[in-house]
């Protein structure tokens, strides 16, 4: 009897699962994309990892549970037809982290909401995978390509179009007029037993298992989702993928107009014209950071791809979960205030130097941090008339080409405004 109603059970609760049934071709998809979470399990958190943050890049993560569970309110709540998530799901990596963060991210698929992910540099092989819970930091278990594919194959890989043999790429079909190719641009191979590589790049054999596959559905439109940058949307040489030519003009042969990666967890987007076909790179912000968003896409079938930046409704997710944490009371202003201070906590009284008057010193580290909380969230432009219309912008000019050159030369990589953009298909 016990055996009959254990299985009545484990029927019910596979029957909450809701298949995926791509759209019609004519019928509008709405995706949900995300980035960069960096999950880490409560189990592994501690005074150690607090203090890290202290010196670490803004990241909120001593409240990521919050943040992803807001996240997960929010979807179920507006119901996008598809979430996606463009790697770097876990904190370094590792394994109990990303079980949890699966857990966590399941509630969508069995609401209907399919969730894709494809993996980051930070997530497999990763000897930087730390338990941080004790006096001391130990080493905790991280994950193999094979663990990762396990843990997420209900997140696209497992009702794929398509899956690449030599990579965690795959083909999902959202519609019968669009399909998003998944692809994996980490290499783990390169992996050292003190650091992840952060090199990216396209696979030879995936690229020719793309060729194949794209022969197949060469009317449907294809959007292209991967961590690494095709293009430099980011004011770094070194965050885009290393064969970003080849791909440019693999993007060009098959009509790819539109790519959306993550990685440098700043919201951009660059447009470069390849073979006479405009091809734009979207730079999609991580969720871990200020301003703490999403975009969501609109697909008009055969007509345009409209991308919109969504702030996540934290606050009012606190009301209900955190109610006595003080931080989420204001948390709009006390998360800028967070990022505004962390962002900067790496640079050092050498980045503006000795010679500068302490109080222009200090004016130049606040307006540092207040540029990258607009750079992060995609809107550097209006950071630039916050800029100029300082009362100590004349004695900052007169330190252009040196210790303020960095808030001028971003300008030439963060010029759009990235909150919103349209791109027309015909």
């Amino acid at each position: 009897m016990k055996k009959y109603i254990i299985m009545v059970l484990l029927i019910a609760l596979l029957g909450c699962q809701k298949e995926y049934q791509p759209k019609s071709a004519s019928e509008a998809v709405n995706i949900a994309i995300t980035s960069d979470i960096h999950y880490i399990d409560k189990s592994l958190m501690g005074n150690l990892l607090y203090e890290s943050l202290e010196r670490s890049d803004g990241k909120l993560t001593i409240y990521i549970d919050t943040l992803v569970s807001a996240f997960v309110e929010d979807m179920l709540e507006s119901k996008p037809d598809l979430v996606v998530i463009t790697g770097d799901l876990s904190f370094n990596g590792e394994r109990i982290s990303h079980e949890t963060l699966a857990k966590k991210l399941n509630k969508l698929n069995r609401a209907g909401i399919k969730t894709l992910v494809i993996p980051g540099n930070h997530d497999i092989l990763n000897a930087h995978a730390i338990d941080y819970s004790k006096e001391e930091a130990y080493r905790t278990d991280t994950v193999t390509v094979d663990d990762y594919r396990k843990i997420y194959n209900d997140f696209g890989y497992s009702d794929a179009y398509s899956t690449d043999p030599s990579s965690l790429s795959y083909i999902y079909k959202a519609s019968d007029s669009l399909y998003l190719l998944m692809l994996d641009s980490n290499t783990y191979e390169k992996n050292s037993g003190f650091a992840p590589s952060s090199e990216g790049y396209i696979r030879k054999e995936t690229l020719s298992w793309l060729e194949d596959e794209l022969s197949k559905i060469e009317d449907a439109n294809k959007l292209v989702f991967l961590h690494h940058p095709v293009l430099n949307v980011g004011a770094n040489e070194e965050y885009h993928i290393t064969n970003d030519t080849e791909f440019l003009n693999f993007m060009a042969e098959y009509d790819l107009k539109l790519a959306i990666s993550g990685h440098i967890h700043a919201q951009n987007y660059l447009e470069k014209t390849a073979d006479n076909i405009l091809i734009t790179n979207f730079g999609i912000s991580s969720l871990a950071v200020y301003d703490h968003q999403y975009t969501l896409l609109s697909y008009e079938p055969d007509e345009a791809y409209n991308l919109e930046a969504i702030n996540i409704n934290v606050e009012g997710y606190a009301k209900k979960h955190n109610p006595n944490d003080e931080f989420f009371t204001d948390f709009d202003n006390n998360a800028f205030e967070y990022f505004k201070k962390y962002s900067t906590t790496r640079l050092t009284k050498r980045f503006v130097g000795d010679d500068i008057p302490s109080d222009l010193s200090d004016k130049l580290f606040e307006l540092k941090g207040i540029f990258n909380a607009y750079e992060f969230k995609g809107e550097a432009p209006a950071f630039k008339e916050i800029f100029e219309s300082d009362e100590d912008y004349e004695r900052i000019l007169e330190y252009k080409s040196s210790y303020a050159a960095p808030f001028f030369n971003v300008f030439k990589y963060f010029y759009n405004d990235a909150t919103k953009l349209t791109i027309m298909l015909k």
